[in-house]
């Protein structure tokens, strides 16, 4: 997946009613894959939604051929929707900003559009180290999530689950391998649950269990998925 040509604002695009039958029928968002980190390792490698099918398709068209909004534009359809509604933002890309760093600006406008609705997302960008950026990031993550915009932090493993959780500025998501338990528990002793539409038999959609959308001490797995699943399967074994 391409960055986007600096010349062009990075392009957001909200569908009111996915048609992902694991997402379920809920409003979902795409961001331009600029927004994404370098810091995730799934970037060149087992990203599910670089792998190819309609997701790549579109996510493709939003990055590189300007399909959807302007930022502005796009938190106001944000902030259109209904009271209490559930949506997830970003099947593809990261939280406002270029590369690693978050646009604090652009996300609390984003919280703000949110507000009284059920929203949640995931990021790859660097919240653990005493760095400037990561600082920054750390602050602009925790901030959203008291404020009622759920931001999972990603791992890549459990040790990594470990290090977020301990960043202590939002829930946390980890990619596991394929094959592993249904529950287990990271390296310091805190549980993890695979997501509950991967289970065997399970019916589950996001739109039927929030899980990602609330705080939570428990950390929330993903086994490794898509085409580019042994990939992923292989970085979150590492």
């Amino acid at each position: 997946m391409h960055n986007n040509n600096n010349n062009n604002p990075p392009r957001y695009h909200l569908t009111l009613k996915s048609g992902n039958v694991k997402t379920g029928p809920i409003p979902v968002s795409t961001s331009a894959a600029s927004t994404c980190p370098d810091a995730c390792p799934l970037k060149s490698r087992g990203c599910y939604a670089s792998a190819g099918g309609p997701l790549a398709l579109h996510w493709r068209k939003v990055s590189e051929q300007g399909r959807g909004d302007d930022w502005t534009t796009f938190v106001a359809r944000i902030s259109a929707l209904p009271d209490g509604q559930l949506f997830r933002h970003n099947q593809a890309g990261d939280l406002p900003g270029e590369n690693n760093s978050i646009d604090t600006d652009m996300l609390a406008q984003l919280v703000d559009a949110s507000e009284g609705k059920r929203g949640w997302t995931y990021t790859h960008k660097p919240v653990v180290g005493d760095g400037n950026l990561e600082t920054c990031n750390r602050a602009a993550v925790r901030d959203a999530n008291a404020r009622g915009f759920t931001v999972n932090l990603s791992a890549d493993n459990l040790a990594e689950a470990d290090e977020l959780k301990a960043a202590d500025c939002g829930p946390v998501v980890v990619v596991l391998p394929v094959g592993s338990p249904l529950a287990m528990s990271t390296p310091a002793g805190n549980k993890v649950v695979v997501c509950p539409a991967q289970r065997p038999e399970s019916k589950a959609t996001c739109a039927t269990c929030g899980l990602c959308q609330r705080q939570r001490s428990v950390i929330v797995g993903f086994l490794a998925h898509g085409t580019q699943a042994k990939a992923a399967s292989a970085i979150a074994a590492n």
